[in-house]
């Protein structure tokens, strides 16, 4: 949430509050807004539905406000457009834009098959700071390519009618969005020499490692849904081409983060 307003305050000011301009930056931005509205509001969700676990059955009665929590998190999946229609919006936005001319979506995806032939090798090592989760996020966003791509080349104008595939592929722009948001986040803190860089790492690696096992599952059942025998072969094998991303050890990095918050009082990062 915080990039996706920084990037449309920062077009509402070279805008110069001009309206036709001001109109074209919340355009601009629009498939971020719905990223940020379903990642967000389905943290929220989960974080609360842990809380009300944690609290046990007191989390279930209005004596403590665990319940009411959960009960008026509810709500965010639902208003200001549901969170499946905006993940028919975030993937239907892209395809309109590069029918539009105005995203060369077509001609990345070539480039990606063309790529396939002669991959660069993926590999993560912990001694090169936050370079792997960089090079994990850029596989995250050729993953979302190459499921857009396919699903076009099969489906052409009728991929709107595809609503099952369109949803699979919002699921891994949204992880693609919200990885290198942490990513980006953990490198601009360790530049600054923030003291909490290094719990900022670490959060940026769950996140990253996670959302690798979020994206080959979404990518997987979206090329199923598209293709079958050797056609699906062939797909899966690229797929495991693209997304050769290595696991982490999230469970010292979950202590570690879970130390911190514990000697803190509270969230910190």
């Amino acid at each position: 949430m915080p990039r996706r307003a920084g990037l449309l305050d920062a077009a509402i000011e070279a805008s110069s509050r001009d309206g036709a301009a001001l109109a074209a930056a919340f355009e601009e931005y629009a498939i971020e807004s719905s990223i940020a509205k379903v990642a967000c509001s389905e943290a929220l969700d989960y974080v609360l539905d842990e809380n009300v676990q944690i609290h046990g059955g007191n989390g279930f009665v209005k004596d403590y406000d665990a319940e009411r929590y959960y009960r008026d998190a509810r709500v965010n999946r639902i208003f200001e457009g549901t969170n499946e229609i905006n993940r028919l919006l975030i993937p239907g936005m892209i395809v309109r834009r590069g029918l539009k001319g105005g995203l060369p979506l077509v001609a990345a995806a070539k480039k990606l098959q063309e790529e396939l032939l002669s991959p660069a090798p993926l590999t993560a090592s912990e001694d090169e700071g936050l370079a792997a989760e960089h090079r994990a996020t850029a596989a995250f966003k050729k993953v979302a390519l190459a499921v857009l791509g396919t699903a076009m080349q099969r489906y052409g104008e009728k991929l709107t009618d595809e609503q099952e595939v369109l949803s699979y592929a919002a699921d891994i722009l949204i992880e693609a969005f919200a990885c290198e948001s942490a990513v980006l986040r953990a490198q601009a803190v360790s530049t600054a020499g923030d003291s909490d860089a290094e719990l900022h790492a670490a959060a940026a690696r769950i996140v990253v490692n996670d959302g690798a096992q979020r994206v080959e599952s979404a990518a997987r059942s979206a090329l199923a849904a598209i293709a079958e025998g050797d056609e699906l072969r062939m797909l899966l094998g690229a797929l495991r081409r693209i997304l050769k991303v290595s696991p982490v050890n999230t469970v010292v990095l979950r202590r570690k983060l879970a130390a911190a918050v514990t000697a803190h009082g509270g969230y910190m990062l």
